[in-house]
């Protein structure tokens, strides 16, 4: 066997000792430091995207009871009800019947439990605050009808009053939904 002197195992001990602590450093805190950086990285993202998932839940929570409590109102309301009356007795109210130029209906059907009525109304030579409280009732009114859409343009002859488009839309709870959703 070879003799080693104490010098040579005291240099081969240091020897494994640094090699152990380089080891040790390489496969072991190194990756752990990285490891900890990312984190610190991430964390902060992961926790801003939390959040804004939290206001989307909360947002889509409220959403989805304004739609089932529009179901309900759609379901409750008279089955009987027509758009075109509805609108004909609004414009006679708010006096409005020498201007609408003209007045249709078209009934879609987008879904199987579901369909609405649109009615396309063409007024003109009217005022802005005519077509405001008409407006306004139209939207206020006890049945689920909105305006969908509204076009407004100045009159040719006289530019204190205006031509309008208003289109009226009332959704409805079609065929078995319909009646299974009524209280």
């Amino acid at each position: 066997m070879i003799q080693i002197s104490s010098r040579e195992r005291l240099l081969a001990l240091g020897l494994t000792v640094v090699l152990a602590g380089w080891a040790t450093w390489a496969l072991a805190v190194q990756p752990t430091r990285r490891r900890i950086q990312t984190l610190e990285r991430i964390i902060p993202e992961k926790q801003a995207q939390l959040q804004e998932l939290g206001a989307a839940s909360i947002e889509y929570t409220a959403l989805q009871d304004q739609f089932q409590a529009l179901r309900a109102r759609m379901a409750a309301q008279d089955p009987n009800f027509h758009l075109s009356a509805f609108l004909e007795t609004m414009i006679q109210r708010h006096k409005l019947a020498g201007h609408v130029t003209a007045m249709q209906e078209d009934v879609r059907q987008p879904q199987p439990d579901y369909s609405e009525t649109v009615v396309t109304i063409e007024l003109q030579d009217i005022t802005l605050k005519q077509l405001v409280e008409f407006l306004t009732a139209v939207e206020t009114s006890e049945a689920v009808i909105l305006v969908g859409s509204l076009h407004i343009r100045k009159d040719v002859a006289n530019e204190a009053l205006l031509d309008s488009t208003v289109g009226v839309f009332s959704p409805r709870l079609a065929g078995p939904t319909r009646l299974a959703q009524t209280p």
